[in-house]
């Protein structure tokens, strides 16, 4: 996260690195087990669950992300890294989240509950 911050601090741009290290970051704060890079479905496991792990990156202009309703997941988990590099998250079952006709669901960080 450290180099990210710094690239970012001496250009002015961000690397492409921030859906990865919020992978890393499920692994390492629940324990989620990866699958390997893009799978279909789901970014890993946690148990019997399959989670889909999103990333909300410093320079996004809104703090929400778009989640294909085709994807085979039953938990999701956001990660939010904000403008000073720090790092939350929340995670939420798919059963609790809004239904809709459309291909992708918008969800808002505000609407998740707190977690870690």
């Amino acid at each position: 996260m450290s180099l990210a911050e710094s690239y970012h601090l001496e250009t002015g741009r961000h690397l492409n690195v921030y859906g990865d290290i919020g992978e890393l970051f499920g692994a390492i704060t629940y324990g989620i087990k990866l699958n390997k890079s893009y799978a279909q479905g789901a970014d890993g496991r946690l148990g019997n669950d399959h989670v889909e792990i999103k990333t909300i990156t410093p320079f996004k202009s809104k703090d929400e992300v778009f989640v294909k309703v085709s994807g085979i997941f039953s938990k999701l988990l956001v990660v939010k890294i904000n403008a000073a590099f720090e790092v939350s998250s929340r995670m939420v079952d798919r059963k609790k989240l809004p239904k809709t006709a459309k291909s992708l669901l918008r969800i808002r960080w505000s609407d998740l509950p707190h977690t870690k």
